[in-house]
């Protein structure tokens, strides 16, 4: 007789009984004295929040889920102050001083609040965006970094503009139709095509081919099911199940899709560099001339996985920046007719639309910067681990997880005036003469748009080269409209956010303008 019929046999039914009843008792007994030590005993206990979020998890996981949790976020900080505990061991906070306690405050270029394991997605495979450890993340910083300095972004400016011209040469052809195109599509073609060619000279023709590429597909394929992921590690027994959640249909695509990497990463080390490159890239200055030829496969996974983090760290913010721009201006003819004036009234040729002339033109930069306000596109709170120091004036134990909101920080009345209309006027220099004084009181400086500290985006200035570019590209060659001028797509509602922003669909015609 096996042991635990034995022992059952012996105990008899009414034991058995018992016995249960005790198990039962002592978890519920568990469950008990862990929700009075959570709710009333713990370190977090006095920062005030959603009840449910002191004691569970539960409530950060269904507002990510339901891709709404920088709105959800949004809502607690209204509700409760500038900082609320999201969940048993984590803050998020609000203020532009807590930004520069979390992300700025460091020690010889090494962060103090350090990244936690919300991006894993693999041993090894840490590389810029997703590494922890904050040593192995300033190497590959410090590799990085001649990648984005003026001289390289004005070596890439070539390759930039023939990307651009492209898209303004097919919307040309494409674009005055009567249904116009769609312009998520067309501006995640465009960032995707140049995003993998100027990380690691890739070409994925995708608006050549007027399609998805094998990559983009993966991408928005796993972009919910990365953030499935990221919520599973707060319930490490439940774990198995996320695999549920995994869109199978892709599987094979996404295995594709790391061959053709790998093998794209090894022909490209075993060609060199130098001359035999078409063009400058970042991977250049990831792996130069000269460096020894990878060995061990993780090797080539680590290097292929930093060439997609480039790829993604330029492709998500960029598309979303010039699709918000677009929509913005398209809901605000009046802000639209005088960017046009502005852009028109200082080209006398498409030819002349170069990046250095573009600083001159103070409408186009107040624009972008209102839409990259209303349309952040790193939401996920960047969690952190408290070294045990103070936040904002809060002292926060060491070992609690602290995060922020810059979508929650934008839309907050105290530091913008009119915080949800698009309001490019509030960017403008006092001495222009479409300022307003109703918006000097606006915080412009505390917003960290590129984020803060040692971790910050590093291609902050070819982001604004590219910014820049295209809208004052399209600006001057086409007259932009909806193509179904009746047509209300309410962004702020439609919008989901998991990995990246789930952007709702918007048909646009390009009609281009006779000189």
């Amino acid at each position: 007789m096996a042991l635990p019929e034995l022992v059952f046999t012996s105990l008899g039914p009414l034991h058995v009984r018992t016995l249960a009843t005790l198990v039962c008792g002592a978890a519920s007994a568990y469950a008990v004295t862990r929700f009075i030590y959570l709710k009333y005993f713990h370190p977090l206990s006095r920062f005030p929040g959603p009840a449910l979020a002191a004691v569970s998890n539960t409530w950060y996981a269904y507002h990510w889920l339901s891709g709404r949790y920088p709105w959800a976020i949004e809502n607690a900080l209204r509700t409760y102050g500038d900082v609320v505990r999201i969940a048993p061991n984590e803050l998020v906070f609000t203020t532009p001083q807590a930004f520069k306690d979390i992300y700025g405050s460091h020690h010889k270029n090494l962060e103090t609040f350090v990244k936690t394991e919300f991006n894993t997605r693999g041993k090894d495979l840490g590389g810029i965006l997703w590494e922890e450890d904050p040593i192995k993340h300033r190497e590959v910083a410090k590799k990085l970094a001649p990648a984005f300095t003026s001289r390289s972004a004005r070596d890439m400016e070539p390759l930039i503009h023939r990307y651009m011209d492209y898209f303004i040469g097919m919307m040309k052809e494409l674009g005055d139709s009567a249904e116009g195109v769609d312009l998520v599509d067309w501006t995640n073609w465009l960032g995707m095509d140049l995003s993998t060619d100027l990380s690691f000279s890739e070409k994925m023709n995708e608006m050549r081919d007027g399609k998805n590429s094998l990559t983009l597909n993966v991408v928005l394929a796993f972009n919910k099911f990365a953030t499935v992921m990221q919520v599973f590690q707060k319930f490490p027994l439940l774990s198995p199940f996320q695999y549920l959640f995994v869109p199978f249909p892709s599987l094979l695509a996404l295995l594709s899709m790391d061959r053709r990497i790998r093998a794209n990463i090894e022909r490209r080390i075993q060609r060199g560099s130098g001359g035999n490159i078409e063009h400058t890239d970042f991977f250049e200055f990831l792996h130069p001339a000269g460096s020894p030829t990878p060995r061990a496969n993780g090797d080539f996974a680590h290097l292929g996985a930093v060439a997609m983090q480039l790829t993604f760290a330029e492709f998500g913010p960029m598309s979303d920046w010039w699709y918000a721009t677009i929509y913005y201006l398209l809901e605000e003819p009046d802000y639209y007719k005088v960017l046009v004036q502005e852009i028109r009234g200082a080209f006398s040729s498409y030819a002349d639309i170069e990046p250095r002339a573009l600083k001159s033109l103070p409408y186009l930069h107040a624009c972008l910067e209102e839409s990259l306000r209303l349309f952040p596109s790193n939401n996920t709170g960047l969690p952190r681990y408290s070294p045990g120091a103070n936040v904002d004036g809060h002292f926060i134990p060491k070992g609690t997880t602290v995060q922020s909101s810059v979508f929650a920080l934008a839309r907050n009345p105290r530091y913008f005036h009119e915080p949800l209309l698009y309001r490019p006027q509030r960017w403008l220099p006092m001495d222009h003469p479409l300022h307003e004084s109703k918006y000097d009181r606006d915080d412009l400086h505390g917003l960290p748009s590129f984020s803060l500290g040692p971790r910050a985006c590093m291609g902050r200035e070819i982001a604004w080269l590219q910014g820049n570019l295209l809208m004052a590209k399209i600006l001057w060659t086409f007259d932009v409209a909806k193509a179904n001028r009746n047509e209300h797509v309410d962004v702020d509602k439609e919008l989901r956010h998991f990995g990246f922003f789930v952007k709702p669909k918007l048909r646009v015609r390009f009609l281009p303008v006779r000189f």
